[in-house]
């Protein structure tokens, strides 16, 4: 397929994102309906292996639409669009102006919260989901936040973003030794609820918090998010296991029995990502911090890439128990569900290694996933979420920008026609296919940045506008 046929279908999903969201002074809905363009009034059911409580109700997602944004401001230099970064910066300004003065200073974004289009105010998932619900509304990262991003939330109101790594301090269970919970409230100052059976804090989030307080800190010269930053690194070496992986959890009894005694691989190299992403970020100003991050970075690394996953057979480990092959998970190539990731994500986390480190094990790693992607086509039978179509572009797109491979840009340029038929015949991206909405916590902004990414790509490995996105970890 030519570049320019991917273009133009990418850009009219991109100019009518921003009619839509012209409503909405520039934030983008979450869901929206394919035939008119407008927010949906009422959300469909699911699909398979899709919690309702993690859906953007009448709602916008800023989590959701990061790598869409990027996209804009790089067709807007690329293709000579200068409207595309001016929507992005009045999503943002919008954002960041109206939409953070929370009573924590946590963000409504991420895996259950949201800004409410319908009601302009902070929006909870649960409650939406059942409203005889008292659960407040609850912050998790979801994904990681990208520097440029907080750069510009920094540009339009760097009050909200001190405040947000203030909030983060909520995300702390009041205990006698630290640990800290994924979930953290917007609207209560309270700390998370301490369960006796799991502490359900979830490695990958640490490097979440480590890179926003690290920009914090930078911005702010405050003392305290440095402590915090040493404060929450020093939480998971005592989990660590002997083979260098780490656990979902860093407290668990045998009632959890998916999370017991299991190596988590994809949590263990989604927090070696962020800390080699801190490293680098700190490493002027804080030079034996950023050392220390990296030593850590590299011993959870080749704990991930040392773990018996069998790639000539691919299988690639998400977790697993040893000893108990009941506990094995592997990551699916096509078909992810809440709880179980698609195999793109992670091998774009060993292409982001691989730039830092230069070990060839994770080029390696990451190849043998691609050529699963160029051999196994998309199922016709399932509704795969945008999130896994865009995920597998950005990874071959990726190989091909890191290795100069044209086996991997052809295979991009394949992938893409399929998936422009299948996703793409309206002017906005179904949510997954084989549905008639557009739902921003499918991923179709990962889509979008696949396709723009394979297509600046084929124009030219040098002067490729978009840069990798590796926030999915």
């Amino acid at each position: 397929m030519k570049q320019d046929a991917i273009l133009a279908k990418v850009t009219r999903a991109i100019n009518t994102l921003i009619q839509t969201g012209e409503q909405y002074q520039g934030l983008f809905p979450s869901l929206i309906d394919l035939k008119t363009n407008l927010m949906l009034t009422e959300t469909p059911a699911p699909i398979a292996g899709q919690r309702a409580g993690d859906r953007s109700h009448f709602g916008s997602n800023l989590i959701h639409d990061e790598n869409l944004l990027a996209t804009m401001y790089s067709l807007a230099s690329a293709i000579n669009k200068p409207e595309y970064s001016q929507a992005a910066d009045r999503y943002l300004k919008r954002f960041a102006t109206h939409c953070t003065d929370t009573v924590t200073g946590l963000f409504p974004w991420g895996e259950h919260s949201y800004w409410d289009l319908a009601d302009d105010r902070v929006g909870n998932s649960s409650r939406y989901h059942d409203p005889n619900s008292t659960n407040p509304a609850i912050h998790d990262h979801l994904r990681l936040a990208p520097v440029w991003l907080w750069d510009k939330l920094y540009q339009f109101n760097p009050k909200c973003v001190e405040r947000f790594s203030e909030g983060l301090d909520y995300h702390w269970k009041d205990m006698p030794h630290p640990e800290y919970s994924r979930h953290g409230d917007i609207e209560v100052k309270e700390r998370p609820v301490i369960y006796d059976f799991c502490s359900y804090d979830f490695p990958r989030h640490s490097g979440f918090y480590i890179l926003d307080w690290a920009f914090a800190y930078l911005k702010t010269g405050r003392p305290d998010f440095l402590t915090q930053i040493r404060k929450i690194l020093n939480v998971w070496p005592p989990h660590r296991y002997e083979d260098g992986l780490l656990p979902p959890c860093s407290r668990c009894t045998e009632r959890v029995v998916d999370f017991y005694e299991t190596r988590a691989c994809g949590q263990t190299i989604g927090l070696a990502a962020s800390l080699f992403d801190t490293a680098k970020l700190l490493d002027e100003k804080e030079p034996e911090l950023a050392s220390e991050m990296r030593d850590l970075a590299l011993g959870y690394a080749n704990g991930f890439i040392n773990a018996p996953h069998d790639l000539e057979n691919e299988v690639f480990l998400l977790g697993f128990k040893p000893g108990d092959p009941d506990r094995t998970m592997t990551m699916p190539i096509w078909g992810s569900q809440y709880g179980v990731w698609p195999a793109a994500p992670t091998a774009l986390i060993c292409l982001l290694t691989y730039r830092h480190t230069s070990d060839e094990r994770f080029l390696r790693w990451a190849e043998a996933v691609g050529c699963s992607y160029i051999k196994q086509p998309l199922p016709d039978d399932v509704a795969i979420p945008a999130n896994d179509a865009g995920l597998a572009l950005d990874l071959l797109a990726d190989l091909y920008d890191i290795t100069g491979d044209k086996v991997w840009l052809d295979g991009g340029l394949i992938l893409s026609s399929k998936l422009l038929e299948v996703y793409l015949d309206n002017d906005l991206p179904r949510g997954a296919a084989g549905i008639d909405w557009y739902e921003s916590q499918m991923g179709p902004s990962f889509l979008l940045h696949g396709l723009t990414r394979t297509a600046l790509l084929a124009e030219g490995r040098e002067t490729c506008a978009l840069k990798d996105d590796y926030t999915a970890r």
